[in-house]
């Protein structure tokens, strides 16, 4: 009888959830970075706490490959059936169409449904580094020589942008070192084949607690929650701070009652404790935007992202 019972409770929230307007499908989230980045781990942390809204599955999967634009790319030309979304950076959307050939160009080639969090990257070393502030890094980069290398979450990524304009207002030259995302870059960081590397907060506020990273600066225009012990590099006098945002997108043209639900769901999820909290002590906060309200951000970053990139020779 308590059997019978449970799965007629099942089958009376699935079907309440049906009726609420809840996808009859498996949904795909789609993340463009190498697992263990903070778009995976956000990402998961939401699917987690949205599972409810739900009931035929949401599916989380990593497409990485240039720099997270491979996967935005296959859900801006994918069918606008409601299947799948990108869960993305602001500068896959922005920036990436302005430095590589895409299939998609400008932030009107595909649907924002919300924006998620933002925050600013770190650069961090090895506990044992003989670096131990950006001052120590931009003068070892300076010496006759020097292979002071660089290790960030792909080619025209907000990290990229950081790596050059820590270059342009330092006047060191560093040797630039693209990965997939952070799971690939930290062994290659504590194994010393890169000097140091480009970082989320949410990737390494772990190892930095336990003493196996140190942070040498944010990248940031004031210091981050959580963080508050990490200066912004504008504080030791170098005048670079790209900050990111986190936002969910789908194909142009996907039905507007399914936009709604995926907003509605991610918006539930984000106003959770438990997520504020998750995001909170990793150094990254709650940054909401409805979708018009985003790509309105998407192309103030793009109209910024193209003055800047001429001078650096890396506007296609």
């Amino acid at each position: 009888m308590k059997r019978l019972i449970a799965i007629l409770c099942l089958a009376g929230a699935r079907s309440l959830a049906m009726a609420q307007g809840a996808p009859e499908h498996p949904v795909t989230a789609i993340v463009g970075y190498a697992p263990g980045g903070a778009a995976d781990l956000m990402m998961r942390k939401l699917a987690m706490l949205m599972q409810p809204k739900f009931p035929a599955g949401l599916i989380v999967i990593n497409k990485p490959g240039a720099g997270g634009a491979t996967a935005l790319a296959a859900v801006a030309t994918g069918k606008p059936d409601g299947s799948q979304f990108i869960f993305a950076p602001n500068s896959n959307v922005a920036l990436a169409p302005q430095v590589n050939a895409l299939p998609y160009k400008n932030p009107d080639d595909i649907t924002p449904v919300i924006n998620v969090a933002s925050f600013a990257p770190l650069l961090v070393v090895p506990k044992d580094s003989p670096i131990k502030t950006a001052k120590d890094l931009v003068e070892a980069a300076r010496k006759p020589g020097a292979a002071i290398s660089i290790g960030f979450p792909g080619v025209a990524t907000i990290s990229h942008l950081n790596v050059v304009g820590l270059e342009r207002a330092s006047g060191a030259k560093f040797i630039p070192v693209p990965f997939t995302g952070w799971g690939q870059a930290a062994p290659q960081l504590l194994g010393g084949q890169i000097s140091a590397s480009i970082a989320q907060p949410i990737e390494v506020t772990q190892m930095l607690e336990a003493g196996k990273l140190r942070a040498l600066g944010s990248f940031s225009n004031k210091r981050q929650p959580g963080l508050d012990e990490v200066p912004t590099f504008k504080e030791q006098g170098y005048n670079v701070a790209f900050e990111a945002r986190y936002l969910v997108a789908v194909a142009n043209g996907t039905p507007a009652a399914t936009v709604k639900y995926l907003h509605d769901a991610f918006k539930a999820a984000m106003e959770t404790t438990d997520f504020k909290n998750y995001l909170n002590e990793r150094g990254t906060q709650v940054e909401y935007q409805d979708g018009p309200t985003a790509r309105k951000a998407l192309w103030a970053d793009y109209d910024s992202y193209k003055e800047i990139l001429p001078s650096i020779g890396s506007l296609k």
